[in-house]
């Protein structure tokens, strides 16, 4: 069962690599031609895009996702989904249409200026993806990870093959990134549409559509606390600084998805993963296993990111965006927890304790505001990473200890803390003291080196590593037994 789970994590985070990889290239060109106040456009407009994807969403992918994996509902799955995509389109749609109407006051609430364009163009990109998502989460249900990888994939690359020609080549700026996006969606949201109607009957039941709305529409409230959660504090930047802010922070957030790329693999095969092992006798275990790996394993990049963070921004950005050092750590550290909660709440989750979900996200939320409000003025975008560090901290652990109650599973915590105190000690000190490259690389090799070993004393027994080492052994056997190429 774990094979499966890092198996699929690893191929659903194909796509995810290709975005991220695809991206940091990119950056060194789009640092070049967009300045940082242009960066902070974008970022705003991605925030309106997932307010409004909440709305539009309203919990119906969290209803079809419970609906799809309980067994007695597997005849009428046509319907779920059917009924599932038309309320996705329709509530697309409106939506759209109510940010194309209201562009005035909501550009100049967001730039102070009258590109009402931008807004506009943003609805566009926001039905489109509002439907390609959805057939991304029905292929995760399906548990179809390749096809899922052709999907997001071929999106990331016509998105940026679109934005090399709208922004490099044509220098429309933020216009050109939008339309990047406007076409790539586009371009999937048909084709997911065309593939949902091959596999499923387009059997719309009212029945279903009013279990899906039941079920989804009291985690809107959830939804956009986690929205003031993630996103308050560009508000609070533009508030207090201005665009040029948040696009430092948005280069932060873009050097710190590197460590995000594993956060979010684990992130989007967890779900169906642990709604499908639910009964296995050993799934508790299972589930204790994955805890672990996951924070070992994110660890270990936040540490070489971070590091590291200095040279990675000076070979992908221009001078104007080196400040983003400050936020990196932070912002990994972010990620780290944000990815530990989805996989703390499986107690929440599997015992449909999910209105629990709220009072811990608003909490969350509340730290996110009150701490952008005290720091945010003074250390500006360090402020802002701080805050949200601390909310998706708040979130993990209130997550964890509610869904113990319910559903308890035997955690191990006394590694996870160690690596993650030493990991903040070593940083800090880097950021005080200057450590010369050589320093890091030897910093680097010790942390591998000390991690490595420990796995390999704490995993050696396990049924996955002994596959490996019997695997390791039958290549080398077969070499050996190889016949070895005379000498000239």
């Amino acid at each position: 069962m774990l094979k499966k789970l890092v198996k699929e994590s690893l191929i659903y985070g194909l796509s995810g690599y290709i975005s991220k990889f695809i991206g940091v290239f990119l950056l060194p060109l789009y640092t070049f031609a967009l300045k940082p106040a242009d960066y902070g456009i974008l970022d705003l407009l991605n925030s309106v895009a997932v307010f409004s994807s909440f709305i539009i969403i309203s919990g119906t992918d969290a209803a079809v996702g419970f609906y799809y994996f309980r067994n007695e509902f597997k005849e009428e799955r046509s319907q779920l989904v059917s009924s599932g995509l038309i309320i996705r389109i329709v509530f697309g749609l409106t939506v759209a249409l109510l940010l194309v109407l209201l562009s005035p006051p909501l550009t100049d609430l967001l730039f102070k200026n009258e590109e009402t364009q931008y807004v506009r163009l943003y609805a566009l990109y926001i039905a489109f993806n509002s439907v390609f998502f959805f057939t991304t989460e029905l292929l995760r249900f399906q548990m179809k990870p390749w096809i899922y990888t052709i999907f997001s994939s071929g999106n990331v690359l016509v998105n940026i093959l679109s934005a090399i020609l709208f922004v490099l080549i044509l220098g429309y700026g933020v216009t050109g990134a939008i339309l990047a996006s406007i076409i790539s969606y586009g371009i999937f949201a048909i084709a997911g549409v065309v593939y949902i109607f091959r596999n499923f009957e387009l059997r719309f039941s009212f029945k279903w559509a009013k279990n899906i709305l039941s079920y989804g529409f009291p985690l809107i409230g959830t939804a956009l606390a986690s929205w003031v959660l993630v996103y308050s504090d560009r508000y609070f930047l533009n508030y207090f600084s201005g665009l040029e802010q948040i696009g430092i922070y948005s280069v932060g957030l873009k050097v710190a998805a590197i460590m995000g790329m594993i956060a979010g693999a684990f992130q989007m095969s967890w779900g169906p993963f642990a709604a499908d092992i639910q009964y296995e006798p050993n799934a508790r275990r299972i589930y204790a296993k994955v805890f672990q790996l996951y924070f070992i394993g994110n660890i270990l990049i936040i540490f070489v990111v971070s590091l590291f963070s200095d040279e990675i921004l000076r070979l992908l950005t221009q001078p104007a965006y080196y400040s983003a050092n400050s936020v990196i750590p932070l912002l990994c550290f972010s990620s780290l927890f944000i990815g530990a909660y989805f996989i703390a709440n499986a107690g929440i989750g599997l015992t449909k304790k999910l209105y629990h979900t709220i009072w811990i996200t608003i909490t969350a939320a509340g730290v996110n505001i009150l701490i952008n409000a005290l720091l945010t003025p003074k250390l500006l975008a360090t402020g802002s990473a701080i805050a949200i560090l601390a909310a998706n901290f708040t979130i993990f652990l209130l997550t964890l200890l509610t869904s113990q109650k319910f559903y308890k599973i035997e955690y191990r915590y006394s590694v996870i803390i160690y690596l993650i105190v030493s990991t903040a000690i070593i940083i800090v000190l880097k950021s005080i003291f200057v450590f010369s490259l050589i320093l890091k690389i030897i910093l680097a090799a010790i942390y591998l080196l000390t991690i490595g070993y420990y796995m390999y004393k704490t995993f050696r027994h396990s049924e996955e590593f002994v596959k490996l080492v019997e695997i390791v052994k039958k290549f080398t056997r077969k070499t050996e037994g190889k016949p070895r190429s005379s000498e000239p």
